[in-house]
């Protein structure tokens, strides 16, 4: 009985071994963010590509220090005026943090520009992760139209996304008005990705939108 009960947890442990284990994948590293102003709040939103681990698109109110606030709205203010960006970087961490939703203070550098595109550091800031308001999944897909899904900032304020299915396809936030929470408009824009996409946007949603990205989506 003994012999028949070792020869079973051998077998045992060497079915065990062989069976794949699925570790998930780490989403620790660099995770660069685009600022937008939505009324008087900061969002910050998650650069996405297509592979992990960047392949969320993530948007969150985020917060600082009173000086270095007024600084970013002033700058967020006048990036819109022409069309520029302001972007963040904080330093390496894991983006599960804000995939489940936390809320992290993150060692932060905000630059004028695109962070990887000759963008001009401007300060450091420990930057507050301080509210989610979108966390979805890339979904490499082929619609048979453009997809959008409503941000609720406020009851006065939204924000349309861009959902980012297969190339080519683009990363957009365009800004709304609300009335006691709800949108009145359609959450539809038949807008290919061309030069024009942006003219597009403007006239689909009402706003130029406040952020657009285009080249890390477009077939290679």
């Amino acid at each position: 009985m003994k012999h028949i009960l070792l020869i079973f947890i051998l077998l045992s442990s060497a079915a065990h071994s062989n069976t794949p284990q699925h570790k998930s994948h780490s989403y620790n590293g660099f995770h660069g963010m685009a600022l937008i102003l939505a009324g008087d709040k900061v969002l910050a939103s998650h650069m996405p590509l297509y592979a992990p681990p960047h392949n969320y698109q993530i948007v969150y109110e985020v917060t600082t220090n009173d000086t270095h606030l007024k600084i970013i709205k002033n700058a967020l203010n006048e990036s819109q005026k022409k069309q520029t960006q302001i972007t963040i970087l904080p330093t390496k961490f894991d983006l599960n943090l804000l995939i489940n939703k936390l809320t992290p203070t993150l060692t932060t550098t905000v630059f004028n520009g695109h962070f990887e595109r000759g963008g001009t550091a401007l300060f450091s800031t420990k930057l507050a992760f301080k509210n989610p308001l979108y966390v979805k999944k890339i979904a490499i897909t082929q619609p048979e139209k453009e997809e959008f899904d409503l941000i609720k900032v406020s009851a006065e304020q939204g924000v349309v996304i861009h959902k980012i299915q297969s190339k080519p396809s683009y990363d957009s936030l365009s800004l709304v008005a609300l009335t006691n929470g709800k949108y009145n408009g359609k959450l539809m824009c038949d807008a290919p990705v061309t030069t024009a996409l942006a003219s597009k946007l403007k006239t689909c949603f009402k706003s130029v939108p406040s952020y657009l990205e285009t080249r890390d989506f477009e077939v290679n």
